[in-house]
């Protein structure tokens, strides 16, 4: 397999493709366009560091957020005699397309997450080659006990972005295995970079006493899941495996937006069918466990006040220490998406065969979930609810998704990645009077309806 080396314009490649028929959406005017009239948008301008103790605890208003993509790969493996291996790896990058100014941020970004991508690339590929090898030998030996059937073995790996801003790009790297047996064993682990630097953090350079942390995490766990196996028994178990992971430095974690979640999964604090635990510490509720900056005491790694986080399906997140108890947890089945927030439930029932969910939170507070969707012929479109009532509410469905590479390309699937609510990237599916398979560049309306601004190869 030729080595898949991370590029901007790899990562970038907008493709054309079709779409059935949905509602949908105009070119918006210029009037509050994200860099005009003072509004931040996606930018390659490091803004100048000013800040005061009245601000708020949990955020920084004057970060710039980054455009990012990811790339993943699909394989199929076999022989004669059928197929072995099913596989797919995600490598993740820079987009800095359209984009004018000083870059030294970006191209420091840009150099890690290729370094990473390449070296998750040439790791995978190793791997690949013994999963084949293993599949061969585990299929040729039921065979010859006597068996008749043989499921593929499958390897997969994927990427949600939990930030990307002018300080911190975080992500999930979401995986799954399957090599026979009774089932399979997913899970995640999360990766942060300072985007000054372009090094990966360790938990020290977040945290300011681990002693004080693991106790943290264990009054929160706790709360999140009082109907538990592990909370049954007191939660003695929890707490053991919390300070044997915190002792030998073994979290997986990621730095949000407005605090750092931590990630158990499954096996780790009880049954597979309980599947993978998740907790958030919100810089609000703990400041005194945040590092500070030495010339302003405010907490260092304060994310945006306006951001979009990817949600991986399946898993709930805790979004706010708010009262209401906010989070949200988003799933699918062929016949819907279901969505959970703030306790609320609500269906929207429609043929369904993946999704990608985004949680938007713009500056004034406002919050939208934006799904990315595929039905059974994979044709994907974007559906939009709002979560500002009581319950979630169904917005509408526009002709335009985040995947940024053709449906007809079976071995690649890029993704653009929404970051700032002012200024984001989707394409234009077939059926929009806007250009077919053309890159729109967008913002969220008041109403939460993305608005496009700008429209790639439109004249006037």
């Amino acid at each position: 397999m030729k080595k898949a080396k991370m590029t901007a314009a790899v990562l970038a490649a907008v493709f054309a493709f079709a779409a059935a028929p949905v509602l949908d959406v105009e070119v918006a005017g210029k009037d509050g366009v994200a860099g005009l009239n003072g509004i931040s948008g996606i930018s390659l301008f490091r803004p100048v560091y000013a800040q005061a103790q009245t601000e708020a605890v949990d955020y920084d208003p004057s970060l710039w957020l980054l455009p990012l993509t990811t790339h993943t790969r699909y394989y199929v493996d076999g022989d004669e005699k059928g197929i072995l291996l099913r596989s797919h790896w995600t490598g993740i990058g820079t987009y800095s397309k359209d984009y004018e100014g000083p870059k030294p941020p970006m191209r420091i970004m840009e150099n890690a997450l290729e370094n990473y991508s390449l070296n998750e690339s040439q790791s995978f590929d190793k791997s690949r080659g013994k999963l084949i090898s293993d599949a061969k030998n585990d299929r040729d030996q039921r065979l010859a006990n006597g068996g008749t059937f043989f499921g593929p073995y499958q390897e997969e790996g994927d990427i949600f972005v939990r930030r990307a801003d002018y300080r911190v790009v975080s992500f999930l790297e979401d995986g799954y295995s399957y090599l026979g047996g009774a089932h399979g064993l997913g899970g995640v682990a999360g990766r942060n970079f300072d985007v000054y630097t372009g090094k990966e953090l360790k938990l020290t350079d977040v945290i300011t006493d681990k002693a004080w942390l693991a106790e943290a995490i264990k009054q929160q766990l706790m709360f999140d899941y009082p109907n538990s196996s592990f909370a049954q028994s007191g939660g003695a178990s929890m707490r053991e495996t919390v300070d044997r992971m915190v002792e030998k430095d073994q979290l997986l974690w990621s730095l949000d937006p407005r605090g750092i979640s931590f990630y158990f999964n499954p096996y780790l604090l009880g049954s597979y069918a309980e599947g993978l635990f998740t907790t958030t510490i919100f810089f609000s509720e703990r400041p005194e466990l945040f590092v500070k900056n030495k010339y302003s005491d405010v907490i260092d790694w304060r994310g945006p006040q306006n951001y979009c986080m990817e949600l991986r399906p399946y898993m709930s997140v805790r979004l706010s220490d708010s009262p209401r108890d906010e989070r949200i947890h988003v799933d699918n089945d062929n016949t819907g998406i279901m969505i959970e927030y703030c306790g609320e439930k609500m269906r929207d029932v429609l043929e369904v065969k993946e999704i990608r969910p985004v949680f938007v939170h713009c500056y004034d507070g406002r919050k939208y979930l934006y799904v990315d969707y595929a039905k059974m012929g994979n044709d994907f479109r974007l559906r939009v609810y709002d979560l500002n009532g009581e319950k979630p509410k169904f917005i509408g469905e526009f002709p335009m998704t985040r995947l940024a590479s053709s449906l007809k390309d079976k071995e690649n699937r890029n993704w653009y990645i929404m970051s700032d609510t002012n200024d984001f990237f989707m394409t234009a599916t077939e059926d929009t009077n806007l250009i077919p398979g053309k890159r729109l560049r967008c913002r969220v309306g008041q109403d939460g309806r993305p608005e496009v601004f700008d429209v790639e190869g439109a004249v006037g």
